[in-house]
């Protein structure tokens, strides 16, 4: 259970569309999934794409790649392609998750057909298995032309492991077209008393009190019901 996380605020990413209608300027298609590799990457292919990324940024020399994570116990493949994750009876506080995914190598080009996996725990801090619950909260979006991607779910539990507390996190893992994985990371939240030293899980796997890498949360509406709004950036 233990992992590395990294996600990159995204500081002017607009944020007032709402949800509906937006489905298929976000590319969210049966069709799109088709060809997604779900096998986990290595250690190695993931220490080479991670390389890779910092050379690419290091050229650039105006952003960072998103940081690699280890893929940990509760992934499972075949998720559905939807936005909306978690369903509309599911407890919890709502929340909308909005971003945008581009290229490392030059900090700025949007990365479009890309697939980003999501999966986490429920309100309680609790994972549950795809196949006996139609994959719930978990899903697949498709970024768009511009590389932008939102999803609506609910407010991850905070739980605890044998080692002790684990903070609230989302789970995220990105594919490029053809189905090559590009990036395995989680998404922490601002104001987490488990953040950082309270975290069980320690560098150099995890990195929770890295303040790029959790996620400000406002209030907003999300489906029609109050709920937390929050935006990112990922770099592959």
């Amino acid at each position: 259970m233990r992992r590395r996380h990294a996600l990159h605020l995204l500081g002017a990413f607009p944020l007032g569309a709402a949800l509906a209608g937006c489905g298929e300027a976000l590319g969210l298609t049966d069709a799109g999934m088709a060809s997604v590799d779900a096998s986990p990457m290595t250690d190695a292919a993931r220490d080479g794409a991670s390389d890779a990324r910092r050379d690419g940024g290091s050229d650039a020399g105006s952003c960072e790649a998103t940081g690699e994570d280890a893929l940990g116990p509760f992934y499972e493949d075949g998720a559905p392609s939807r936005m909306v994750i978690a369903a509309a009876d599911e407890p919890g506080e709502r929340l909308l998750i909005r971003g945008s995914l581009i290229d490392v190598r030059d900090c700025a080009t949007p990365l479009s057909g890309y697939v980003i996996d999501i999966w986490q725990a429920d309100a309680d801090g609790v994972y549950h298995a795809a196949g006996a619950t139609d994959h719930r909260l978990r899903g697949r979006v498709v970024t768009a032309a511009d590389g932008g991607f939102a999803f609506e779910t609910i407010m991850p539990g905070a739980y605890e492991t044998s080692d002790g507390p684990r903070p609230a996190h989302l789970h995220a893992r990105v594919f490029a077209p053809g189905g090559a994985g590009r990036l395995i990371t989680q998404l922490y939240f601002e104001g987490d008393p488990r953040l950082g030293p309270a975290d069980s899980c320690q560098p150099p796997t995890c990195f929770s009190d890295d303040p790029a890498r959790t996620l400000a949360l406002t209030p907003g509406r999300v489906g029609g019901r109050d709920g937390l709004l929050g935006e990112v950036r990922l770099v592959v």
